[in-house]
Formats: structure tokens, sequence, C-alpha cells
């Protein structure tokens, strides 16, 4: 079981102990199953059930797997209650109890059956599930704001072996927020600006390791921006937003760009403010690449084609009544820097219908036609794989526009129709057609 997968059981919400008996079927089901073995079939529990549906010709939504997590929480409780009725529980019996009642969503219990396995062994005993029951400690322990606890877990994590760096910023952050619930703001900043340095040398090699950098951003921007203003000073807070800001374009990450941006339109500060103190960082990687399916009003190219030209992505949806209300200043700009190296690209995906019909993928494609006739879109539409792509901008609202330079690296993102961020877009727009491009030799 890998750690990360570890963190995922973790929901950290107000529990309701199980307290019912078990019935003589459920102590037979588990009876002959190890601990280690009940644990693991919990870890599974969802993605079991959910082949076997498939596998039976029905069909898994959204609904329906959140019935199942609540089915894998409370078959989870029952397990952990027949286990520990178990005599002779000893050495890795009591971490699996623990991950049991982890999933059971049973803090106390977890804290304590976890506690009981590190207790068997001297303090220096390396191994990857001492270090991860010390952090399931330190997790839910913080999040009852048991904070001596918390950290002092947190050091035991820090002195043993195998420390995973990659995990630390994590553990910080939730450091961070236990201690600005519980009114210690400064070692909230303490550990908030520990993580939020840490993160920032810390490169993203795959998808999923940027969704989770993106996470742990989306964590400590607000508890430690507002650390830092309860500790009356809003200079850090705005130094904080800025970078978070940039690293959002980084990343890229549309959706931590949203929260920078919702929290600032709460605090009084300005994105202009924002703009001025970090921009971008000059050395980031160029954007990731669309997976496009067709190409409307363009011959097909990969935005890779396009390095030299601004290129502004927009990502809209022919439903979306705010993105159509944007049309209007995306022909303006279309018109006003025709001539300069200046690209607009419409990025949207097949939903199976146009207007109130079921449609086809070819029939679908003759309507994003006729919608680009209606809506005089002098620009190219991409459709393109969208749950893919999505997930590489970490895009989640309609409409977002993503700035790339001419080295392809994005320079800012907008979301929504505000008149604001128009015009923010367009100063930069005008800025980066000024720039020249940077030398390969200073890219990463």
């Amino acid at each position: 079981m890998s750690f990360s997968n570890c963190f995922l059981t973790v929901l950290l919400f107000s529990l309701v102990l199980f307290a019912g008996g078990l019935t003589s079927s459920v102590n037979a089901q588990t009876s002959s199953k190890s601990v280690q073995q009940l644990s693991e079939e919990i870890e599974n529990y969802v993605n079991t059930k959910t082949r076997e549906l498939v596998s039976q010709g029905k069909r898994v939504d959204a609904a329906k797997r959140n019935d199942l997590a609540d089915e894998k929480k409370s078959l989870a409780a029952k397990y952990a209650a027949e286990a520990a009725t178990r005599s002779g529980l000893q050495q890795t019996d009591f971490y699996w109890l623990g991950m049991l009642y982890v999933v059971a969503e049973d803090n106390v219990k977890s804290i304590e059956t976890m506690k009981k396995f590190l207790a068997q062994y001297p303090a220096d005993v390396k191994g990857d599930m001492i270090q991860s029951a010390r952090s399931y400690i330190l997790i839910l322990a913080a999040r009852r704001k048991l904070m001596a606890e918390a950290e002092q877990f947190y050091q035991a994590w820090l002195k043993g072996e195998p420390l995973i760096k990659k995990q630390q910023p994590m553990l910080e952050s939730i450091l961070a927020a236990g201690f600005f619930k519980d009114g210690q703001y400064e070692q909230a900043v303490k550990y908030g600006q520990e993580a939020f340095d840490l993160l920032k040398t810390m490169e993203a090699k795959n998808l999923r390791d940027k969704r989770d950098k993106e996470q742990i951003y989306m964590n400590l921007v607000e508890v430690l921006a507002l650390s830092y203003k309860k500790n009356k000073n809003s200079d850090q807070a705005l130094n904080i937003l800025a970078e978070a800001r940039a690293q959002s374009f980084t990343i890229p990450s549309a959706d931590l760009y949203r929260k920078v941006m919702d929290f600032v339109a709460g605090s009084g500060f300005s994105e202009k403010k924002l703009m001025q103190k970090v921009e971008s960082y000059g050395s980031a990687d160029p954007a990731p690449d669309l997976k496009i399916l067709e190409w409307l009003g363009q011959e097909p190219v990969n935005l890779s084609d396009l390095r030299g030209k601004i290129v502004l992505l927009d990502f809209w949806a022919t439903w979306c009544i705010p993105c159509i209300s944007t049309f209007p200043r995306l022909r303006d700009w279309h018109k006003r820097y025709a001539g300069s190296d200046f690209v607009i690209v419409g990025v949207t995906k097949y939903y199976g219908r146009g207007g109130d019909k079921p449609l086809t993928k070819l029939q679908e494609l003759d309507f994003l036609g006729e919608f680009k006739q209606k809506h005089k879109l002098p620009y190219p539409i991409a459709v393109a794989e969208f749950v893919e792509d999505t997930m590489k901008y970490g895009i989640n609202a309609y409409p977002t526009t993503v700035l790339l330079d001419r080295n392809g690296v994005v320079r800012y993102i907008g979301i929504g129709a505000g008149t604001e961020e128009s015009e923010n877009l367009e100063d930069m727009i005008k800025k980066l057609l000024k720039e020249e491009p940077r030398l390969a030799s200073t890219q990463k």
C-alpha cells in the first residue's frame, strides 16, 4: 500500500463511533482473515465493487461511487470492531487495525492503535510502516487540535528513516492549519512558510505530482496569508498570494489561480498589486500540449508548433452563457492584433448534445461549425480530449483563458467574464507582444 494512497483515506471529518453488535455472518467472514488482509480488502473495496458492477453491465456514476464509499466506511468499522476483540494482536496487526479505524473515521481509536504499534519498537527503529504511523498520528492529532502531540510526532518523523522529502510539505501544511485553528499564528507561519518554500524547490515530474503540488499550495495559500495578517504582516501576506499566483502559471493550474484570486477578492488586495510583486517564473516549463481530436478553421497543429507566437487558449462550452458573453471581446482582440504574432484558439469538447438534442460526434462537429459561424468567431476552434486536458491545466470552471508567451510558458490565467480580469489579460497580451523569446539555454 503506497503512502499517497494512505493519505487519500484520511477524510478527517467529525465521526460517529460504531457501537453496534456484529452478526455471526460478519464474524465468520472476517475471522479467517488476518488484520492486514481485512485492511487491504477495505482499501480496494470501491475499485473491486466497481469492477464487479461494470462486469455485470451496470453503470457506476458519481452517486454510486459515493454509495460505495459509504459502504466502505461502514464495513471498515465492522471489521475493526471484530479485529479489536482478537487475542494475541501484536506488531503490525496494530498498524493494520489503525488503518481500519482511519477508514472508519474513528480518529480517537486510530491514534490509540497507531501508538500501540509504535510502542512495540525502540524510537530509532527504521521502516516505511513506522514513518507512516507517525504521519497518521500527526495528521489526526492536528485535526483534533492536539498540537503538542502533532508536533512531537512530526519531529519523530523528521528524525526517522526513510525520510521522503516530498511528503514534508503536506505534513507541514497540516501542522500550519492545525496551529491556525488553535490560534497559534506564529507557529502556523513557521510551518506554513517552511512548507511553501520547500514546495517551490520540488519538481513535479508527472500529472499526479502536479495535482498533489497544486492541492498543497491551495491548502497553504489561505492558512499562510491569514496567519501573516493575524500577525499584522500584510506585506508578507501579499507576497505569499503573489508567489502562489505565479506558481499557478508554472504548474499550470487554473484551480489554484482561482483559489488565490477568490482570496484576494475577499482581502482587499488587487490583482494589479500581485502582478507588480511577482508576474511569472521565467524558467517555467512550456505548458502541456493539448490532445486535439478535431480542428475547425485551422490545419491540425500542436501547441509546440505555435512557439514564437502569443497564444490565448479560451476553454469554453456552447451551453456556457458567460463563455458566449466573452466572444465580442475575443473577436475584438483578434481584429485589433491582426498582423501581430497573437493567436486565439477556442478550446471545447464533445458533450454529446447540441442545444437540447442528443448528437453523435459527427453531428456535434457540424453543430460546432454552425455555432462558430453564428457567433462570427474568426479564430480556430479545437475539439480537445477535455477530461485529460482540463486535468493538465487544473480547470474546473468556464470560461477559463490561458495566455502563453512565445516560449509556450503560461503567463496569465483568467476565469470568468469580469471586466478587471479582461483588462489585466489585455495588458499582458500587449506586454508579451513586446517581449523577445528567451534563449533556449535559459529554459529548463
